[in-house]
């Protein structure tokens, strides 16, 4: 009997050992420290609304649009002009292209020369300019640089960018009397961002109208029908002028999507047409909708300019609810010592117990995102370091 117990034990002390050191040397899954950031946001289509100031036709004609699309203007900036009689669009084609490198001179640091007192400085900028245009092999621009130093040298040129301004306003002003029409011009009347564009939403879907918005509305608005007319007839609208310091998107979101969302949450707006540009917001307006209805109509309000997105109209846009970086890993890494949470980390001298912070728990994919900045004073990890996620 003792020698069966014996037997017994002695086996059960061999399975111990077979089992705990196979356990003890079974690899551990872990995953490198690598740090990405994360957002919960929503995708959608949606409206940019804003304030606009529509101008027609005076006279029916041919439109010359002084302006690119997006040009800030001020109040009564000269923004077209609509001819009555017979002019070529060779000759507004012409006129267009002066006026572009009117404003180029005009707004180019490096064209703004002071002749006469620091001469060399501006001969050593002009040098620059000809390395530059002969790395772009733009052989007629050496050229023109070459006189405007021989100038400054004999003294025939007193300021190359007004010399340059004078010679095409002078161009311009030849060819405006070549046109054997009379004209009606459009000046602004409010300071914002010039557009040709004009969709025909100007006046229905304005930041008064939209605040009581419901679904309904939001599904039954115009297609917008952007078009820049180069003929008009009387009346017609040609161009409009947009209030850039305030606009709101207004969109259609999902209703279980809605309901996490709250008047005044700050929102970043993405929009696909325009890579690169963020814009912050906060939303103004949630629609109340009946039980059966699937979606909510979300107004966001933004109050800074970004180039481009005031000539945009219906447009795909992400709304960015939160953001964060930190390590991804599943929630069965996250430990518990002596009550507090952390995981488990391999460095190349062990591995130890962190503390962490929790950012964010996605149920879905039970998973964590956990904080780089770590409760303790161990510092970050690097990105040798790995996180354990199996067992051990």
């Amino acid at each position: 009997m003792k020698k069966s117990v014996y037997v017994i034990l002695v086996c059960f002390a061999v399975f111990l050992t077979f089992y705990g050191i196979r356990y003890i040397n079974r690899p551990i899954k872990s995953q490198l420290a690598v740090s990405e950031v994360y957002e919960n946001k929503i995708t959608t289509t949606g409206y940019i609304v804003k304030s606009e100031q529509v101008y027609g036709a005076g006279v029916s004609g041919r439109v010359y649009h002084y302006l690119q699309e997006g040009t800030k203007v001020k109040k009564n900036n000269l923004l077209s002009t609509v001819y009555t009689g017979g002019v070529s669009e060779q000759t507004l084609a012409e006129l267009n292209s002066i006026n572009k490198k009117i404003a180029e001179l005009q707004n180019s640091s490096g064209s703004s020369y002071s002749f006469g007192s620091n001469s060399q400085e501006n001969i050593d900028i002009i040098k620059n300019n000809i390395i530059k245009s002969a790395n772009k092999n733009e052989l007629s621009d050496i050229e023109s640089y070459k006189a405007q130093i021989n100038g400054i040298v004999t003294g025939d040129v007193k300021d190359i960018k007004t010399s340059s301004v004078e010679e095409l306003e002078e161009r311009k002003r030849v060819l405006e009397q070549s046109i054997d029409s009379t004209k009606n011009d459009i000046y602004s009347q409010m300071a914002g961002i010039f557009s040709k564009n004009v969709d025909g939403l100007e006046n229905t879907l304005t930041p008064k109208d939209i605040m009581n918005y419901r679904l309904a509305e939001y599904e039954g608005i115009k297609a917008p029908d952007a078009k820049t007319q180069m003929t008009v007839a009387e009346g017609e609208p040609i161009c409009k002028v947009v209030n850039s310091q305030t606009w709101y998107v207004m969109t259609a979101v999902k209703a279980e999507s809605a309901a996490k969302l709250q008047n005044g949450q700050k929102i970043k707006l993405r929009f696909n047409e325009i890579p690169g540009i963020e814009a912050e917001g906060r939303i103004v307006y949630i629609s109340s909708e009946d039980s059966n209805t699937d979606k909510n109509v979300v107004i966001i309000k933004c109050e800074q300019y970004k180039d481009g997105v005031l000539s945009l109209r219906f447009t795909a846009v992400e709304l960015v609810l939160e953001s964060y970086e930190g390590y991804r890993v599943p929630m069965s890494a996250i430990r518990l010592s002596d009550g507090v949470k952390g995981v488990m980390v391999r460095t190349e001298t062990g591995t130890f117990f962190r503390k962490c912070k929790i950012l964010y728990t996605d149920v879905a994919d039970q998973t964590v995102i956990i904080s780089k900045e770590f409760d303790d004073t161990k510092g970050m990890l690097k990105e040798t370091d790995s996180i354990v996620i199996g067992e051990k």
